[in-house]
């Protein structure tokens, strides 16, 4: 979901701090197994006690690279440190060129499947406290638990001090081909989307082994952003639901199971066949091709997968390779999953977008009709000429405005916008129709537009304010990072929402309400009601406004229309999803 535009926050005066503070204090001890008991000792800060580079999984090198992650066993009587955080799957060191909101990755390894449990100071041997397990985003190509752009620490303090303490689980997944390549040697071994299985396998872990870290395994909530996201929602769908999911809720912001364009294609089978030839892999069978590639070191594997994935001009490297359908995890393309219900039913979901969650990768030279038109078609190549004009009419350029001050054209607000729709709007509100549809009446269903962001002085000293509410500014929220890692550009309007949200998210994972705990974003409302369906505001001049998506208010003029348009079976075929 990521792409070149994310060059534009090039921010000089962005000099991010960690919210952490040493490490320090007698080392909290866990002990888990029973008579073959593995005793955990992690560390302790601020009131947090926390247990990182706990492994769930084996070492994904050699014969195990590009298969389904196995199992780890720790040696029964082993006493494990679990002090210091581990490796980054594979990727590469430089998250972002340029943008410094995530940390540089400092140690990559194939040995890397590995989770973090953090937890508030004095958790005792039996507790049930809510499970919040966070998947990272990243354009299925970046991304590691141990960022301290996802940093727990304030997130969990703020929610115990409102009186819902919850555990705090992440877990590493394999990106770009190491996680998502595909071919038929993978296929037939039910090894497609590697990183998907990787994720599932870690929530196993955290049902079988939570409850001796005091959390609820009965009571686990995943959340994820942008890709993270769209790992929730495939986590959802997996399997077509014939699977218990384990996990009672699901937060998805900024991305969803429809949110990848190509994930019901051929895209990363075509990409991995190409790296194949690349690094001179190619051969009569796939399971030759495996072997080979099974043999490349991984320094050599990685700076190839790199080069290729950076061929491709303004992509970052991101979302190359991506989730694949028809699979033994996606057994159908995912809108067809949904619309069917082949999904797991009564869920809880929170799911939303920012306000202007395209801005990012939308280009700021779009000017005319004709370049609206080329970026629409490059966006969806598969999408036809007839569809393509159908999605300009519901876009008319009236509704949008030049912004001289900073040269932008009306075509570009247009095009973010349309793009915004289908690929993070259209896909919410598909996935509540349906959950609304199939699960039973007493499930919760909200649907949020986030319309604050910390970045905006900054966006206004680098004179990018066209960004407006843009991707990734609901994560200093949701971690609660206003007086942390973002003080430096966090208003007071940043400070109270980013404690506000947070107790929201601690609120759902620990009611299926995130209203009801102390300190939260109040008024919050399922997404249907009699009069149809609504959103609730969070942030901005509007904050707490529930609008209703079909009654012309601002930004949400005709959504019901455009997303009918989006959703529609003919039109999520051409997106490949």
């Amino acid at each position: 979901m990521l792409s070149a535009a994310f060059q534009f926050l090039l921010l000089s005066t962005l000099s991010i701090c960690g919210s952490a503070s040493p490490l320090r204090g007698s080392p909290p001890k866990v002990n888990v197994g029973g008579l073959n008991k593995v005793r955990f000792e992690g560390v302790s800060s601020n009131g947090i006690e926390s247990f990182l580079n706990i492994r769930f999984a084996e070492d994904t090198s050699g014969r195990n690279r590009f298969a389904a992650p196995k199992p780890y066993h720790y040696i029964p009587g082993s006493v494990v440190n679990a002090s210091h955080p581990g490796a980054a799957c594979p990727q590469q060191k430089v998250p972002i060129t340029g943008l410094q909101v995530f940390d540089n990755v400092t140690h990559v390894s194939e040995d890397c499947l590995t989770l973090r449990i953090d937890r508030p100071a004095k958790v005792s041997l039996g507790e049930k406290l809510p499970v919040m397990a966070f998947i990272y985003g990243g354009g299925q190509s970046i991304g590691q638990i141990y960022d301290s752009a996802y940093d727990p620490t304030a997130l969990i303090t703020a929610a115990e001090k409102k009186g819902t303490p919850v555990i705090y689980v992440a877990m590493n997944y394999r990106i770009g081909v190491f996680g998502f390549a595909a071919m038929q040697a993978l296929n037939e071994t039910r090894s497609l989307n590697a990183g998907l299985l990787d994720q599932r396998l870690a929530l196993e872990w955290i049902q079988q082994h939570i409850s001796t870290f005091g959390g609820d395994p009965e009571n686990v909530t995943i959340f994820g952003e942008s890709d993270g996201a769209t790992g929730v929602g495939l986590q959802i769908t997996a399997y077509g639901g014939q699977k218990e999911a384990p996990f009672k809720r699901a937060i998805m912001q900024s991305g969803n199971a429809v949110a990848d364009p190509g994930t019901a294609s051929n895209k990363s089978s075509i990409h991995t066949t190409e790296l194949i030839k690349k690094v001179n892999c190619s051969s009569f069978t796939s399971s030759d091709e495996l072997s080979c590639l099974r043999k490349i070191p991984l320094q050599k594997l990685l700076h190839a997968a790199l080069d290729y994935e950076f061929s491709f001009v303004g992509s970052f490297g991101f979302d190359i390779f991506i989730p694949t359908a028809p699979s033994d995890f996606i057994p159908d393309s995912p809108s067809k999953l949904l619309s069917s219900g082949r999904f797991v039913h009564d869920i809880d979901i929170i799911t939303g977008w920012t306000e202007d969650d395209q801005s990012f990768f939308t280009p700021s030279t779009i000017k005319t009709e004709h370049d609206s038109v080329q970026y629409l078609a490059t966006s969806l190549p598969n999408l036809s000429k007839k569809d393509i004009r159908r999605a300009l009419d519901l876009y008319p350029a009236s509704s949008f405005t030049d912004d001289p001050s900073e040269n932008i054209s009306a075509q570009y607000f247009r095009s973010s916008q349309m793009c915004r729709d289908y690929q993070f709007a259209c896909p919410s509100i598909l996935h509540v129709q349906m959950n609304t549809k199939y699960s039973n009446t007493n499930t919760s269903n909200y649907l949020y537009v986030l319309n604050q962001t910390m970045f905006a002085p900054l966006f206004s000293e680098q004179k990018t304010s066209y960004f407006g509410v843009s991707h990734f500014s609901d994560i200093p929220y949701v971690f609660n990072q206003a007086q942390a890692r973002y003080l430096f550009a966090a208003t007071p309007l940043d400070v109270d929402l980013s404690s506000r949200m947070s107790g929201s998210w601690a609120s759902f994972a620990t009611f299926g309400d995130p209203s009801r705990g102390n300190g939260t974003l109040s008024g919050w409302s399922n997404a249907w009601d009699n009069a149809g369906m609504q959103a609730r505001l969070i942030g901005g001049p509007n904050d707490g406004q529930a609008v209703h998506i079909d009654n012309g208010n601002n930004s949400f003029e005709d959504l019901v229309n455009r997303c009918a348009f989006w959703n529609s079976p003919e039109v999520l075929s051409q997106i490949g999803v």
